[in-house]
């Protein structure tokens, strides 16, 4: 017999049919990325993210798999109260334990031992074990990557602010820190402002184009230790999320919510490629509130099984909803997952609501929030059960992210 068709033969007599449950189940077991591919192979499968019972095995798949690709959870707090002068002092924590019992201070870097305030993390997850961090909340004051395993920092030089122009004043927003794979480089990205010298009730009356504020973007490279201009225009977008300049970092991209200050105002992600240095939108989808009262929803970028989540928090609600994005600069391929809430039906209408969501822990079925007393809790989505952390923080200012430990040298090659 040809050896083609006995091999025929024994795969014909192998070859039988799964059941649809357990076709499912499967599916419901692979990332996002591989999932999205598989969409196209038949009608049935391309429908699946509007089957139930795929929607809740897949659920609960995520909820049960702790992103193995991080070691702790840190918090950045920032105490109250807040002092108009000098800002609000700031905190660093490691928080581990099946309650976050575990909770480990340490000092931040020499830079900010003096003046500690207004310290925030850029992108909420550690690259090959750096933070970068920023000093400012409206605009930056300096910027300093550190590893806490190692207790190594080097300072950022300020940026040579080329082309400054007459009259203006110049603000510094540092969007994102990232890895470039291709030259095996780390890099920030930022947006200067130029506001005017004048009396702003002068430029009132004009629109936001008319104004002409020519923003600056630049990126530093800490390969070469110097900032060099970038040659794209995005003044009509900018971040808006109540930790600004905080964003996401992922897989050598950072992401930013954001909406157009244009006449026709439209949120987006934005998303900066370390790689190519090319900055691309994803616009909102149609109807992404559904029934929801948007007039006073609050948005939080975060990484929920390596993908990145969006949390809206809809205030009038009191419900908040997690939904995850299926392709990048695809508008109709975000996916709602979670429905949280409402919570005044478990406390009454005199429980203080949240006012905003701080981030995801390292495992995934927990959310932390920001309450109207500015008590810091954590919600277990499996069970929607809250607990309190013990502490207290300004809401415009705390912030959870993930943290992988590593001993390489600031700027020393990824092994």
């Amino acid at each position: 017999m040809d050896n083609s068709l006995a091999v025929a033969v024994i795969d014909e007599k192998v070859c039988i049919d799964l059941p649809h449950d357990l076709v499912l189940f499967i599916l419901s077991k692979l990332p996002l990325k591989s999932l999205k591919r598989f969409l196209c192979v038949c009608k049935s499968w391309s429908l699946l993210f509007e089957n139930a019972n795929f929607m809740k095995m897949y659920c609960n798949n995520i909820l049960c798999n702790n992103h193995s690709d991080y070691d702790d959870t840190f918090l950045v707090l920032h105490k109250l109260p807040f002092n108009y002068c000098y800002g609000q002092h700031c905190e660093f924590y490691w928080l581990s334990g099946e309650r976050f019992e575990n909770r480990v201070k340490l000092d931040w870097p020499p830079q900010f031992q003096e003046i500690d305030t207004n310290i925030y993390i850029v992108g909420c997850v550690s690259i090959n074990g750096i933070l970068c961090l920023k000093q400012g909340f409206k605009y930056t004051r300096e910027v300093v990557l550190w590893n806490p395993t190692t207790r190594e920092s080097k300072v950022i030089p300020p940026s040579p602010v080329e082309n400054i122009r007459p009259n203006r004043t110049p603000f510094f927003y540092l969007h994102g820190f990232g890895y470039d794979h291709v030259s095996d480089d780390y890099k920030v990205v930022q947006m200067i402002d130029y506001f005017p010298d004048n009396d702003p009730d002068d430029e009132e009356d004009l629109i936001w184009e008319d104004r002409s504020y020519d923003p600056l973007w630049e990126i530093y490279s800490l390969k070469s230790n110097s900032w060099k201009k970038l040659e794209f225009d995005m003044r009509n977008c900018y971040y808006y999320t109540s930790l600004r300049g905080v964003g996401l970092y992922t897989d050598g991209v950072s992401h930013w919510w954001a909406k157009s200050e244009s006449k026709n105002i439209e949120e987006c992600l934005l998303s900066f490629d370390f790689s190519n240095e090319e900055v691309f939108k994803t616009p909102i989808p149609t109807n992404m509130d559904g029934n929801f009262d948007v007039e006073f929803v609050e948005r939080h970028l975060a990484l929920l099984n390596g993908t990145i989540t969006l949390i809206s928090s809809y205030r009038g609600e009191a419900t908040f909803r997690l939904s995850i994005l299926g392709k990048l600069g695809v508008r109709e391929s975000r996916i709602n997952l979670f429905i949280v809430g409402p919570f005044h039906e478990q406390f009454g209408s005199s429980f203080p609501f949240f006012v905003s969501p701080i981030g995801l822990g390292k495992k995934n079925n927990i959310v932390f929030l920001n309450k109207r007393d500015n008590k810091i809790v954590w919600v277990d989505l499996k069970t929607q059960m809250i607990e309190e952390l013990g502490v207290e923080g300004d809401k415009f200012g705390c912030h959870i992210g993930k943290y992988k430990k590593s001993f390489l040298p600031i700027g020393g090659r990824n092994t």
